[in-house]
């Protein structure tokens, strides 16, 4: 269970910006100390300040209006906080008693490092990826830590890959039980990028899932399926029907090896401990990623391993659960 004080460490992966102005980036606190908020930003063509709120354990997306951020909520209901005119305090009046605070620290221990892709790469660990770290489970690449780069397939003048994804479970005695659960087809246009995902499942009687994506020349514009539309901006970022950015299942904090790729990913409110541990075979590749979820206690070890072929591309998924 996470605890309430160890929710207030949160800060989300960022770069700092200035509010006009003045500097909005930090935590903010109310004079007694009792309750406070994180706050950071993202985007260029569609800017949006990101606020959470340790009392609530939760986070929040805003706009930026005037002195004012502005929160919308499915039903159409608002949430706004407002900056001072010397920009020295936040005021939320939306709470019924109005709260103000004051920032007490503009420090953030986010590695503000910025991973460009690589044409080397299958995967795109650039961290401004909206899908970069996300658990893939709820989107249209199951398995997947990252995203394929569109500069190693274009590279490769790849228009078709097939990944095989199974799920191994080794009991506390020892006995495994391995099961293939589905395959993933990709593919894609000249330029590398997506066009269709097919998920496949291995159950009889299961539905195939497809995954249509459509662009604004490289910009991701939607991705479809028959049940779900995602809905992207120009900074590659997920929003709704108002253009205000979602919040992704996940901000990790990236840790990185000398040659730029991922190390750890961590999420701070987790007890500071690594969220994913990523292990790279003499190649490069990503081979290995090791998981602690806290919401599985009884789970020893938590591993998933990518096989590859002579090209380097992935064309098998192993995930591996040890119970104690």
């Amino acid at each position: 269970m996470i605890s309430k004080c160890s929710l207030t460490t949160l800060l989300l992966i960022i770069s700092a910006v200035s509010f006009g102005q003045k500097q909005v980036e930090g935590v903010w606190k109310t004079q007694d100390q009792k309750d406070s908020l994180l706050v950071s930003q993202s985007g260029q063509s569609n800017p949006a300040v990101f606020v959470y709120f340790p009392a609530k354990a939760k986070f929040l997306p805003f706009t930026l209006s005037g002195e004012e951020m502005v929160h919308f909520e499915p039903d159409a209901s608002k949430i706004t906080l407002t900056l001072s005119g010397d920009g020295k305090t936040i005021t939320d009046a939306s709470s019924g008693s109005k709260k103000v605070y004051t920032k007490v620290s503009t420090t953030s221990p986010v590695n503000y490092k910025s991973v460009p892709a690589s044409a080397d790469d299958f995967f795109d660990f650039s961290t401004t990826n909206y899908y970069a770290g996300i658990n893939f489970y709820l989107s249209s690449h199951p398995g997947l830590p990252f995203t394929p780069n569109p500069a190693f397939i274009a590279k490769r003048r790849s228009s078709v890959i097939k990944i095989e994804k199974f799920f191994a479970r080794i009991s506390g005695s020892g006995a495994v039980s391995v099961q293939k659960e589905y395959e993933l087809v990709y593919n894609f246009n000249g330029s590398g990028q997506i066009t269709t995902v097919q998920v496949i499942p291995s159950g009889v009687g299961q539905e195939t899932d497809v995954w249509t994506y459509a662009y604004n020349g490289d910009k991701l514009q939607k991705i479809s399926s028959p049940g779900r539309v995602l809905q992207f901006d120009n900074d590659n970022w997920e929003v709704d029907n108002r253009q205000q950015k979602k919040i992704p299942f996940i901000f990790p904090l990236w840790d990185y090896y000398g040659s730029s790729k991922p190390k750890t990913a961590t999420l701070p409110y987790m007890t500071g401990a690594p969220l994913n541990e990523y292990f790279y075979n003499d190649a490069n590749q990503l081979v290995r990623i090791c998981s602690k979820d806290v919401s599985e206690p009884n789970i020893l070890e938590h591993c998933t391993e990518y096989t590859y072929d002579k090209n380097g591309i992935p064309i098998k998924i192993v995930e591996t659960k040890r119970s104690k």
